[in-house]
């Protein structure tokens, strides 16, 4: 298609989609036919030029929402109810992200981690108009994920939807030793960009879990020898930026934490509102080790995550009673 025909195209879409006139109206204006305005909105959508989204309303379980909030004493909890031809997580990152745009001011700073939730969220965060927003990542970057959801791109994602500035962490996640991590930890660009990390109002975080492919991919990056990472395995429930924890969110190995570059769980835990990801029931231990840590401070998870988080805490709860 000529350049000049593209641009008639995009002209009869701007008017009709976003000036909302009708194709009588549109075809007035460009000195054409209805039935010509018809064809090049419809060549508009094949062309990739017009995106038309369904949004389905955000169904929440408010009963189950209450009770896992009590017995996780976290302070928001949205458990989503999806519709049925509704994805899972897509239903999970549009609730998140109305969490967040409710919590946004100018000039504020989002922090974030990585993962398929966060991507998810990243899309429900468009075109908002504040002010002086900038992004950053909590950690470095991992070698061994899918670059679309990497902390890097899903924080570039983010900050593009926001009109924000982009702070990269320009570091790997893992490093061999904790001397190594000692010594990077001083220069300049990853100590600016860690201290601005620290100083983020909101932090979007990914509930990693026993099991789950994108924490066997981040176990992998610590490069553990068979009989070490077999330990740690049987130990860990779950994890946040690179962290591993227990059941009861205490850090399962020092010596791998003192490896990781990014901010400490307790420097996570010191963000004014951490907003928590999480689909599917085998996230559930992760989800209960980080709210024993007092991570959370807004848990959106999706209904089999909650039922699998009553099963496991409701059978303690009645024999502690």
């Amino acid at each position: 298609m000529k350049q000049r025909d593209t641009e008639l195209v995009v002209r009869a879409a701007r008017l009709y989609y976003e000036d909302k006139k009708s194709q009588d109206e549109v075809a007035k204006v460009l000195g054409t036919s209805r039935s010509n305005v018809s064809r090049m909105l419809t060549l508009a959508k094949e062309l990739g030029l017009v995106e038309i989204r369904v949004i389905a309303p955000i169904s929440r379980h408010e009963a189950l929402s209450n009770q896992i909030q009590h017995i996780l004493g976290i302070k928001e909890v949205q458990v989503i109810a999806t519709e049925q031809n509704d994805l899972v997580l897509t239903a999970v990152g549009r609730a998140a992200a109305r969490s967040v745009i409710h919590s946004l001011r100018p000039n504020q700073t989002i922090a974030i981690s990585w993962g398929r939730g966060l991507e998810a969220t990243v899309h429900g965060l468009e075109n908002e108009n504040i002010s002086g927003l900038k992004v950053t990542q909590l950690m470095g970057s991992l070698s061994s994920i899918a670059t679309s959801v990497s902390a890097e791109e899903v924080g570039r994602t983010l900050a593009r939807n926001l009109n924000a500035q982009f702070v990269p962490f320009l570091a790997p996640v893992v490093v061999s030793t904790a001397k190594m991590r000692n010594s990077l930890i001083q220069e300049q660009s990853i100590a600016s960009t860690l201290e601005l990390a620290r100083r983020a109002d909101i932090a979007i975080v990914g509930v990693g879990s026993k099991g789950s492919s994108s924490s066997e991919k981040v176990l992998e990056e610590f490069k553990l020898p068979r009989a070490e990472a077999e330990q740690v395995r049987n130990k860990y429930a779950g994890d946040i930026a690179t962290h591993f924890y227990d059941i009861e969110g205490n850090i399962v190995s020092a010596a791998m934490d003192r490896r990781v570059i990014g901010l400490t769980l307790e420097e996570i835990r010191n963000i004014p509102k951490v907003v928590g990801i999480a689909a599917g029931y085998e996230k559930a231990e992760g989800v209960i080790g980080a709210a024993k840590a007092g991570l959370i401070d807004v848990l959106i998870i999706d209904l089999a995550c909650a039922n699998a988080i009553v099963k496991l805490i409701s059978p303690k709860m009645v024999k502690s009673a």
